[in-house]
């Protein structure tokens, strides 16, 4: 099994840090999870039009900067220039594994552009076995996969949908991908049921499922027994496993 992998009890992924309760994507709201005892960050990658990969998960600055500019048109120092939340910087995906040497991290890989760069980075902050890389693009992944075959790599879209159509018996070839990080639904089709958790971890894969917010779908998928949440509301999700005596 991967480091990534090796937990016990449920994972909870902070996601972007923890966005209703820090400031997303920022070097705070990262070093926050971690100060509530989180171990797993989600979090996203894109790059520079010099070729560093940043910590940030649009394609534009509008959301959270208000300016009409796509990332990847913006220099390394035209970034580190900007304020984001009153008084944040973004930070580069370096700084964040070098300033938190233990958390675990799945990221997502925004682009084709940046997936290389930010492997790259990984791997020169030896962080390839703390990390798990995750992307809507099951092609992205694949060349991950063939550049670095030792790093944790989520199913993609691809992948999920051979996953369940060979929960159903309707599907029988190998399929590429140490865990799944699902939605509840997914192209209109319930993902996570109870029949096709127990199928995926019969096969010896953890299932992880995103986003969640309110603490009566968290409390039902916790029955349901998956192995990880990726939540922006970490500290609602430990509490709630705290009460349960779940460890996490």
């Amino acid at each position: 099994m991967k480091h990534y992998l090796d937990f016990q009890g449920m994972a909870v992924l902070a996601h972007r840090g923890g966005a209703l309760e820090a400031n997303e994507n920022t070097l705070e709201s990262f070093k926050y999870a971690h100060e509530i005892g989180c171990d797993y960050i989600e979090t996203d990658v894109q790059i520079t039009s010099d070729g560093i990969p940043y910590i940030f998960h649009d394609e534009d600055l509008s959301r959270i900067v208000g300016e009409k500019k796509n990332f990847n048109e913006l220099s390394s120092q035209e970034v580190d220039e900007l304020i984001i939340f009153s008084d944040q910087k973004i930070p580069t995906l370096r700084s964040v594994l070098q300033s938190l040497p233990t958390t675990l991290f799945q990221i997502d890989v925004k682009t084709d552009d940046v997936a290389l760069p930010a492997l790259r980075v990984i791997e020169e902050c030896n962080a390839l076995n703390r990390v798990c890389i995750a992307s809507f693009s099951s092609q992205r992944l694949e060349v991950v996969r063939n550049l670095y075959p030792n790093i944790c790599i989520s199913m993609g879209p691809k992948e999920i949908i051979k996953t369940l159509l060979a929960s159903f018996g309707l599907y029988n070839k190998s399929i590429h991908g140490q865990c799944l990080q699902v939605p509840i639904y997914q192209y209109g089709i319930k993902i996570v049921t109870q029949r096709f958790i127990n199928y995926v971890q019969k096969k010896g894969l953890k299932i992880i499922v995103w986003t969640i917010n309110d603490l009566k779908t968290m409390d039902k998928l916790i029955s349901m027994g998956v192995d990880g949440i990726i939540t922006d509301k970490p500290l609602e999700l430990k509490q709630l496993l705290a009460k349960k005596n779940i460890s996490s």
